[in-house]
């Protein structure tokens, strides 16, 4: 497996994340790969986008006067700011339900000056609070609209999780049996596939309203809501809103834990699928920023405005910077060889000169 990321100290490979990435078309030709693309993963939350196929193909929408706004928080992993909370619950409103009908449970909010204001107040989270709320509204909002019940709508055999997954299936021609199964953090069923799969959703998703099929107004509206509302997809200070905001709309980036990390790149039609094999989160969104400057996605000034996500500091206790969280690969170059306690001279842009 190779290389995708070093964390460096005094320069000095400390650290290695490993993984796989495979970028597809959507005609499902492999652009580019590094590793296994038959590889399975769970995709976690960078399902949401295309859980939400189901609900924006339904009608609902229309019933219900759902905005962009508000469908671009049913494909969050929202951090709990005040305009997260109030779009959830605005959901919620219009279709007859409030916060005790859903069932992500009590978590607290990704954003730490969120955490900071509750810790003050002296006041709990709520389920408003949990980054998966506006996912869990908009398939309260599915069950109404099709007058399914809401009682146990995150089991795997409640009809709105069948109809999400019969929709996913058909995105990706195939059988629903052809997709194992799991239960995400938040109760609901998420699903796994293969990378190659992953990275075609996606390219679907880039496609939008000018692709081909019954689904593709649906990812048109979707693409149109998390371009033109980034700060509801994750928040303030947060990678995913980061890289829309500052690719201007040129990428769609979805996180999902456990090292997923789901791309669309609308312009060039193109989905990619990023796993860390060890999980860490902190290997994705340098590997992320790599990849998408090297397909030539990101400038050099997107590039500067991310550069804290792109090469991570690692910094010592006076916060001093002692070394750097660093992308190792080219999508063009195979079996990069680097083992822990090599020497790596990490200079700015050159990420190669160790």
């Amino acid at each position: 497996m190779q290389p995708l990321v070093v964390l460096t100290r005094t320069n000095r490979v400390e650290s290695i994340h490993k993984g796989h990435i495979c970028v597809t078309d959507p005609k499902r030709n492999i652009k580019y790969c590094i590793g296994d693309p038959d590889t399975k993963v769970y995709l976690r939350s960078s399902a949401k986008p295309i859980q939400a196929v189901a609900f924006a193909s339904s009608g609902a929408m229309e019933k219900f006067n759902i905005s962009l706004q508000e469908l671009a928080i049913i494909c969050s992993s929202h951090s709990g700011e005040d305009f997260h909370r109030e779009a959830v619950s605005s959901i919620l409103n219009k279709i007859g339900l409030s916060e005790e009908s859903l069932s992500c449970g009590v978590a607290n909010p990704y954003n730490q000056d969120m955490i900071n204001e509750l810790i003050k107040k002296g006041e709990r989270p709520s389920q408003l609070y949990n980054c998966c709320s506006g996912k869990h509204a908009g398939m309260l909002a599915l069950c109404k609209h099709n007058n399914l019940p809401i009682e146990g709508y995150t089991e795997p055999e409640h009809p709105v999780q069948q109809l999400i997954m019969k929709t996913i299936a058909e995105l990706l021609e195939c059988g629903t049996e052809d997709i194992t199964i799991g239960i995400d953090g938040c109760g609901i069923p998420t699903y796994m596939v293969t990378l190659h799969q992953a990275s075609y959703l996606y390219s679907l998703l880039a496609h939008g309203s000018n692709g081909t099929g019954r689904y593709k107004e649906a990812l048109g509206l979707i693409q149109k809501a998390i371009t033109s509302f980034p700060r509801m997809l994750n928040g303030d200070k947060e990678f995913c809103t980061d890289l829309i905001t500052h690719s201007e709309g040129k990428v769609i980036g979805k996180v999902g834990a456990e090292g997923i990390y789901c791309v669309a790149v609308p312009e060039k039609q193109l989905g990619i699928c990023i796993k860390i094999s060890d999980g860490n989160e902190r290997g994705v969104y340098p590997v992320t920023t790599h990849i998408l400057s090297e397909l030539g996605v990101l400038n050099k000034q997107a590039m500067e405005k991310l550069k804290l996500w792109a090469y991570p500091p690692v910094k010592n206790h006076k916060g001093k910077i002692v070394g750097h969280t660093v992308p190792v690969f080219n999508i063009n170059k195979k079996d990069t060889v680097i083992q822990i306690g090599d020497k790596f001279n990490f200079e700015g842009d050159d990420t190669w000169n160790h």
